[in-house]
């Protein structure tokens, strides 16, 4: 159903794309990847597997507000999910809204096709070709790769180019000649 990794040194989240429909068959493409666009794990990066059509999109939401065990409802859960925190700090979820961790490990796979991504990365595949050899050999596993980038910067710190014309706004017309 799913192969996502994601390698603490190079800070980066890959995983394919197939679109799983219930059953065996894909139906497309989709984004299993997610960088948190808001809330308190604002910059955060999240891949979820499930075989759960909609699965994903609510994982993402919930993780999006705040992941309160009453926002997560009595939704059962049928899920394993990768949480990196703007910190590099990662947890896993499996089948519950509970997190482990922080989970201390340079790479991590999870999915369907994580042994087969695993052993290629521990026999001297990069990321990328982990991913490669995970597609290659899991039936739930296709192209196209999607990778995001852990951002360095605190992504609850306001943007460089907001700070600019905040100072610039401020100052402006103080200048003398």
């Amino acid at each position: 159903m799913t192969t996502i990794v994601y390698n603490a040194k190079s800070r980066s989240m890959l995983s394919d794309s197939r679109a799983f429909s219930g059953s065996r068959h894909p139906i497309g493409a989709k984004k299993k990847i997610h960088r948190i666009e808001a809330g308190k794990y604002r910059g955060s990066l999240l891949g979820v597997s499930s075989g759960v059509p909609g699965m994903n999109e609510f994982v993402t939401q919930w993780v999006t507000g705040g992941m309160s065990k009453e926002a997560f409802g009595t939704n059962e859960p049928d899920f394993e999910a990768l949480l990196v925190k703007v910190d590099g700090s990662r947890f896993f979820f499996n089948n519950s809204p509970y997190p482990s961790g922080p989970i201390e490990a340079d790479f991590i796979a999870i999915g369907s096709g994580c042994e087969y991504a695993l052993g290629a990365f521990r026999a001297g595949a990069d990321t990328l070709g982990a991913v490669n050899v995970a597609i290659e050999c899991d039936p739930f596993s296709e192209p196209p790769i999607v990778t995001l980038q852990l951002d360095k910067s605190d992504a609850n710190q306001p943007s460089m180019i907001g700070r600019v014309v905040r100072l610039f706004r401020k100052y402006r017309g103080t200048a003398t000649q």
